[in-house]
C-alpha cells in the first residue's frame, strides 16, 4: 500500500541562502551533479557475502544484479534469468539466463558467474540462511544454471533477490580483497568509496537495459538525522528516509515529495500462550479486541502506520488473504463478552497471576503500552507495564508472560512459519505456541507448487491463526521518504531494498 502525500508551503527560515543559491530544495543542481541520497549508517565492505549492513546492500542495488527480484507485492519477477523451471518434486530449480549481461569490467556474465556467486554465499556465514537450502548449484551450459535443494520452500524463489552475480574473474584477480571496489552487471558502476562517508557511482552506458536516466549518485552517509534533514531542506541532499519526528520541519516546504509506504515490519503485543490465564483463547481474543490500534498509530508513531490484522499483510506478502477470517476490530463491549464467556464477568486482574506487559522503555512502543492499559482499565482489565532491558532474549526464551515487540516478515507467507509454528519456538514464535494443525498447513502449503493452491492454504490457515490470537498485532510500519522535487523517485517497502536508482528520472 502507498500513499502519496505532497507537502505544499514554503520555508521562511532560510529564504535568502536559498536565493542566494538559485533557490531552494536543490534547484540550482545540473543534471551533471550527483544525486545525493542519504544512509543512516557507515558502510563496512564491497564484499557481498561478506556484509548484511544495509547501507551496503544500498550500493549493491545499484551495481549488482540478482537472478530475480521480489516485488512490493510478493511476486518473483525475472533480472538476470529470463525464466525458470520448477520439478515436480519442489526440489530442482533450473534458471534460463539472459546472454546480453555484460559486468563492468567487460565480460559477460555467464553460468559459471552465477555457480561461482552462490557457492561464495553458501561459504560464508553473513547470509547463510538466504542460501541454506542448497544442497548443489551447477552449470548446464554457458545459459543455463540448476539449483538442488535439500528441502521444499517457496522462499527460495524470494531470497534469489539476495543473492548479487559477482564477476568470477573480478573476485579472483582481487584475491577476494575487494573492500572498496565493486563489479557487477547493473545499471551503475561504483567509481569511488570511503567506508566512513560516501559511495560515488556513475551510470554504466553499456548497461544491456539502457543507459540510466540519472548519470552521478552519490550515497552519502550522515551520523546525525537533523543534519541530514537540515541538508535536505537546503539542497545539499536529494533523497532521504525520515523519521516521523523529522515531518515538522518538512510539513512546511514545497521543494519537496513526500510518501509513505508500508514496510515489512510489525509491530506486537507478544502474549505467552502457555501461561495462565493467557493460555484461554477466549482471553486471548478479548485482548485483541479491546486493542485500539488507531489511537496507538496517531499517539505513538505519529500516525505513520497502517493497522495489522496478522503479524504479515496483504499489502506486500503473497498468500495474506483475510477474506475467510474473523475482522478483529477495536471493540470494547466484544470484548467484555469474551472475558465473560472465559469465566471473568467481573473483570481481570493480571497482577494475581504475576503477569506484566514487560516494554522496551523510551520507546514509541511504551507509549503504545500506556494506550493499551488504558484500553484494558475500561473492560475491567489491569495489567502493570514494567520496563525489560532484555526483550530479545526473554521474547525467544518464552521467559515473559506478554511484551511489546517487533517481527519482521518477508514477501511470501511461508516465512511466518517460523512465528506461528512449532519449528519457530526459541526462534521467532514467541507465543511458544504450538499447533499440529498449523505445523500441518504450512508443510502443506510449502510443498504446494501451483501458487492458487498455495493461496487457498494459506487463506484457510490464517483464517485458523486469527482465531487463536496468539498475539496481538498492532500496526504494520509505515517507511516515510522525502525527495527533491526535481526528481521523479519510485521508493520501496523493503528497509533493505528501498531504491533502484535505475528507476528515477528528472523532473520535467
Amino acid at each position: 500500500m502507498k500513499k502519496k502525500i505532497v507537502v505544499l508551503l514554503v520555508l521562511v527560515m532560510v529564504v535568502g541562502m536559498f536565493t542566494a543559491c538559485g533557490g531552494g530544495g536543490g534547484s540550482a543542481k545540473s543534471e551533471d551533479d550527483p544525486v545525493v541520497v542519504y544512509t543512516p549508517d557507515i558502510f563496512n565492505t564491497m564484499v557481498p557475502y561478506d556484509t548484511t549492513a544495509n547501507s551496503d546492500q544500498m550500493v549493491f542495488d545499484q551495481v549488482y544484479e540478482t537472478l530475480a527480484v521480489t516485488q512490493d507485492d510478493g511476486s518473483v519477477k525475472a533480472c538476470l534469468a529470463t525464466d525458470w523451471t520448477i520439478s515436480d518434486d519442489g526440489l530442482e530449480y533450473t534458471f534460463n539466463l539472459v546472454k546480453d549481461a555484460t559486468f563492468h569490467n567487460g565480460e559477460n556474465m555467464k553460468a559459471s558467474d552465477v555457480v561461482f556467486s552462490y557457492e561464495k554465499f553458501m561459504e560464508t556465514a553473513a547470509k547463510k540462511n538466504f542460501v541454506e537450502m542448497i544442497s548443489s548449484v551447477e552449470a548446464v551450459d554457458d545459459y543455463t544454471v540448476k539449483f538442488t535443494l535439500s528441502k521444499v520452500t517457496p522462499l527460495f524463489l524470494v531470497y534469489t533477490n539476495e543473492v548479487p552475480i559477482m564477476s568470477e574473474k573480478f573476485v579472483t584477480e582481487n584475491n577476494g580483497e575487494f573492500n572498496d571496489k565493486a563489479c557487477g552487471t547493473g545499471p551503475y558502476e561504483l567509481v569511488s568509496i570511503d567506508l566512513a562517508t560516501a559511495a560515488e557511482l556513475t551510470r554504466y552506458e553499456d548497461y544491456r537495459l539502457g543507459a540510466a536516466a540519472i548519470p552521478n549518485v552519490e550515497i552519502r552517509y550522515v551520523s546525525d538525522t537533523s543534519t541530514a534533514t537540515v541538508q535536505l531542506e537546503t539542497g545539499e541532499m536529494d533523497v532521504m528516509k525520515v523519521e516521523p519526528t523529522q515531518m515538522e520541519s518538512l510539513e512546511n516546504n514545497d521543494n519537496f515529495s513526500i510518501e509513505e509506504v508500508q514496510t515489512l515490519k510489525t509491530a506486537v503485543f507478544a502474549i505467552n500462550c502457555t501461561v495462565e490465564p493467557l493460555d484461554n483463547k477466549l482471553v486471548r481474543q478479548a485482548l485483541n479486541y479491546a486493542c485500539d490500534k488507531q489511537s496507538i498509530i496517531d499517539v505513538a508513531y505519529e500516525g505513520y502506520a497502517t493497522v495489522a490484522q496478522l503479524q504479515a499483510s496483504d499489502a506486500n506478502c503473497f498468500g495474506v488473504d483475510f477474506s475467510e477470517a474473523e475482522e478483529v476490530t477495536y471493540d470494547p463491549e466484544k470484548a467484555k463478552e469474551l472475558l465473560a464467556e472465559a469465566g471473568y464477568p467481573d473483570g481481570l486482574n493480571f497482577s494475581d497471576y504475576g503477569v506484566v506487559l514487560d516494554v522496551m522503555g523510551g520507546t514509541y512502543l511504551e507509549k503504545a503500552a500506556q494506550i493499551y492499559q488504558q484500553n484494558l482499565a475500561e473492560i475491567g482489565v489491569t495489567l502493570e507495564l514494567r520496563n525489560t532491558s532484555t526483550p530479545d532474549e526473554d521474547a525467544e526464551s518464552g521467559n515473559f508472560a506478554m511484551m511489546t515487540q517487533t517481527l519482521s516478515y518477508r514477501a511470501d507467507f511461508s516465512y511466518n512459519v517460523c512465528q506461528y509454528g512449532t519449528s519457530g519456538i526459541g526462534g521467532n514464535n514467541f507465543s511458544q505456541l504450538s499447533d499440529p494443525y498449523i505445523d500441518e498447513m504450512f508443510a502443506k502449503a510449502e510443498s504446494e507448487g501451483d501458487q492458487a493452491t498455495r493461496q487457498e492454504l494459506y487463506k484457510e490457515l490464517i483464517a485458523y491463526i486469527i482465531d487463536q490470537a496468539p498475539s496481538v498485532p498492532i500496526f504494520h510500519h509505515e517507511l516515510i521518504y522525502a525527495w527533491s522535487n526535481r526528481l521523479n523517485c519510485v521508493v520501496h517497502d523493503s528497509t533493505v531494498h528501498p531504491y533502484y536508482i535505475y528507476e528515477w528520472s528528472f523532473a520535467e
